[in-house]
């Protein structure tokens, strides 16, 4: 490095050219039209610091100590090694990840902690190759670097540009922050009025009430995927009034209730008291992100949401008194959900069995490859919940198959109680 000189001018371009590529690359991440967020121009500098102290420090203790000129130097080098990387983890995220609709999956996962790792193994080499140092000084540059991709994980950085939407959709920093307490009494004024404009059961029909649920508030396809179920159930099976949506997503915060599970136990209660027990059908769609042991991901920063388990969800139909259900789990890993839930007078389908992911429920994806089979296609056509999904997993496998899913087939899973089917033709029938 002594033989390497950086002036102000070509260190300020470098950070200049470094800051441009970065949100070059962010730019890639976006599909269709986006709008450029300014203010996350201000958030990193303290990495930027903290990294140029490090570079100071290790020259002046390395085994032929060096002069500013050089630990300067050294940063450069640095930081031309990060925009290398950032461009290659943008081209794997925007060739691979998203274009095998992995985001949010255990693969994109393994890929997130394989390139935060090599990422950090690339500077610790750089600082200690370059200044020579030994002992603590390797294990200070090794902390640093290690130290590195996890705060930029917590601090949850944002990005640069958001992508372009209606009013419907608009998921910008500004709105996701914007948490008055006008806003809050709106919300509680929402729930209210859904619940209470939930309307009785008619003597002599099979009515069918439903309960849509999507906690999950970064991504969109979720919120599309509980609008296009509730416009399915209504048209197809006479449901208006019947309904109650629950979403997380910043567009909904003055239009529709938080998908939280005190207002899904409250929702429980109230479908359970305008029904008739014995004669009705409840039907509750999950989607969201899953968990292998069974959690149903819930998120609408910078709240805190707690998440739902087939455990509490049956203590609650249970407690409520609901005796016929229907349960659609759309999520990853959704089949643990059929032997908590399941009982004689149940229907449960799941998007996966418990140990694959399910597809399409990426931030790029209009609907979930399941939900969109299943409700927005299969059911469309035929007023049986068993046909319609019948119809949808071949069709299903297809599209896994041609989009490349890179664990294997999801394997929609489906259970039908002994007592339940006479209900359900019940209801086809009147339909």
């Amino acid at each position: 490095m002594t033989g390497l000189r950086i002036s102000p001018l070509q260190l300020l371009c470098l950070l200049i050219i470094t800051t441009a590529i970065s949100i070059l690359s962010g730019r890639f991440t976006v599909f269709g039209s986006a709008e450029f967020m300014p203010k996350t121009l201000l958030w990193g500098w303290l990495l930027v610091l903290l990294l140029l102290w490090l570079c100071w420090y290790l020259s002046e203790h390395a085994r032929q100590p060096a002069s500013p000129v050089q630990a300067i130097a050294l940063f450069a080098v640095a930081t031309t090694q990060a925009i290398v990387l950032d461009i290659i983890s943008t081209a794997a995220y925007v060739g691979f990840i998203q274009q095998m609709d992995i985001e949010g999956s255990i693969w994109h996962w393994s890929l997130y902690i394989v390139a935060s790792l090599w990422t950090a193994m690339a500077l610790w080499l750089l600082l200690t190759r370059t200044t020579q140092v030994r002992g603590r000084l390797i294990l200070l540059a090794g902390i640093f670097a290690l130290s590195t991709p996890v705060i930029i994980h917590i601090s949850q950085p944002p990005a640069y540009w958001q992508a372009e939407s209606d009013d419907e959709e608009n998921i910008s920093i500004e709105s996701s922050l914007q948490l008055t307490p006008e806003k809050l009494e709106i919300q509680l004024q929402l729930a209210n009025q859904q619940r209470a404009a939930l309307t009785a059961e008619r003597p002599g029909v099979v009515d069918l009430f439903s309960i849509s649920y999507s906690p999950y508030g970064d991504d969109a396809v979720f919120l599309r995927e509980s609008s296009m179920v509730n416009a399915v159930i209504e048209e197809r099976f006479d449901a208006a009034g019947h309904m109650q949506e629950l979403v997380n997503h910043p567009a909904t915060l003055e239009s529709l209730p938080w998908a939280s599970l005190e207002n899904l136990e409250r929702a429980i209660n109230r479908a359970a008291d305008r029904m008739n027990r014995d004669e009705d059908v409840l039907l509750l769609y999950l989607t969201s992100h899953g968990a292998k042991n069974g959690e149903l991901s819930a998120t609408l920063w910078p709240l805190e949401m707690r998440s739902l388990t087939p455990q509490t969800l049956n203590l609650w139909l249970d407690k409520a008194g609901i005796k016929h259900r229907i349960i659609v789990v759309s999520a990853c890993y959704a089949g643990s959900w059929i032997e908590p839930l399941q009982n004689e007078n149940s229907l449960i389908m799941t998007a996966a069995d418990a140990t694959h992911t399910s597809f399409g429920c990426g931030s790029s994806s209009e609907l979930t490859f399941f939900g969109r089979a299943v409700f927005d296609e299969a059911l469309r056509t035929t007023y049986s919940f068993e046909d319609a999904f019948q119809q949808a997993v071949p069709i299903i496998r297809a599209r896994e198959q041609e989009a490349g899913k890179p664990d294997g087939f999801s394997n929609p899973q489906i259970y039908i109680g002994s007592r339940i089917h006479s209900v359900l033709q019940s209801l086809q029938h009147r339909s």
